[in-house]
């Protein structure tokens, strides 16, 4: 095709090379071009020519790959380490008390008989504010009856108090109607068929009567131990218990089955003093409750439904420190 269109166009050129004469007035003779000046004329409007030239298909341009957004990690925080002593533990207590008397026995059973030693509260306190010989219900107004966590009862001189469950569960008194602040308080435990774990003791400073949900915990266990703790029920989903003592070994505790010891706890301010059987255990210092209502509790360990019996128990309102 390139080739019939150059035949073609040659001659068109080279007779457009004769300047057509004027019929008015002649003009001078143009110059004849030579062959190398023809031949450079014409290679000229060859390459000023355009030429159909094929589309060639472009190369394909690399499409950029959208960014992957990758999930990133969260941020993580420390997490708060409690410290040795107070700690926490993921125990749970939330009894609820009744409120049924049950009806007192015919006859009144003789208390325990004391050994005081030196350092004694009971020996340098005098007589007590209060006493309950553990006749029946009503002297201090106790709850009876079974609930989800224990089950009292009186009989004998003694109230009581059997673990339905592994938690631990208690029962409050209510001897003046209102909530007490500075006292000491006491009393003598008679333990039933135990072993290790199994627990008991005091509550005290519980806010609020209705609820008991909030109080410290005086325990010995069946192996000789003892701790202080804080219970708040209302913190969290299942609430939190706190350890002011860790459980720790002490030979003034009678351990075992069937044996008795008085337990005594002295609250004065937020100074919390510790005593068995008299005897100076340890003291610890809190003050997130200073005044409430107590009573005792009982947790079964690997005792099914373990019994304690209380024989007596008594207050001192404002101790001397």
């Amino acid at each position: 095709m390139k080739k019939l269109f150059l035949i073609f166009f040659v001659p068109l050129w080279l007779a457009g090379c004769v300047l057509p004469s004027s019929g008015a007035r002649p003009t001078e003779a143009q110059p004849t071009l030579s062959d190398a000046e023809m031949q450079t004329q014409l290679a000229m409007m060859l390459t000023a020519m355009p030429t159909a030239t094929e589309s060639l298909p472009l190369p394909p341009t690399s499409t950029p790959e959208p960014l992957l957004v990758t999930a990133t990690s969260e941020a993580s925080f420390p997490t708060e380490t409690p410290p040795p002593s107070p700690t926490s533990e993921p125990e749970t207590a939330q009894p609820t008390p009744t409120f049924t008397a049950s009806p007192p026995p015919a006859t009144a059973t003789p208390g325990p008989v004391f050994t005081v030693v030196p350092g004694d509260p009971r020996g340098r306190l005098g007589s007590p504010t209060s006493t309950d010989p553990m006749n029946d219900a009503t002297a201090w107004v106790w709850p009876t009856g079974a609930n989800d966590f224990t089950s009292v009862s009186f009989s004998g001189g003694f109230l009581n108090l059997t673990a339905l469950t592994d938690k631990l569960g208690w029962r409050l008194a209510n001897p003046e109607g209102t909530e007490l602040g500075n006292l000491y308080l006491e009393a003598t435990f008679k333990t039933s068929g135990c072993s290790g774990s199994d627990q008991y003791g005091l509550i005290a400073r519980v806010p609020v009567l209705k609820d008991a949900d909030r109080g410290y915990l005086f325990a010995f266990t069946c192996d000789g131990r003892y701790s202080l703790r804080k219970w708040d029920g209302t913190e969290g989903a299942k609430g939190t218990m706190t350890r002011l003592k860790d459980w720790t070994k002490s030979e003034a505790i009678l351990a075992g089955s069937n044996q008795v010891n008085r337990m005594g706890l002295l609250m004065i301010g937020s100074k919390l003093v510790m005593y068995a059987n008299g005897q100076l255990l340890g003291e610890v210092t809190d003050g997130t409750w200073t005044s409430g209502y107590f009573g005792v509790f009982v947790g079964a360990g690997p005792t099914e439904k373990f019994l304690i019996q209380v024989d007596e128990m008594s207050y001192w309102k404002n101790p001397a420190p």
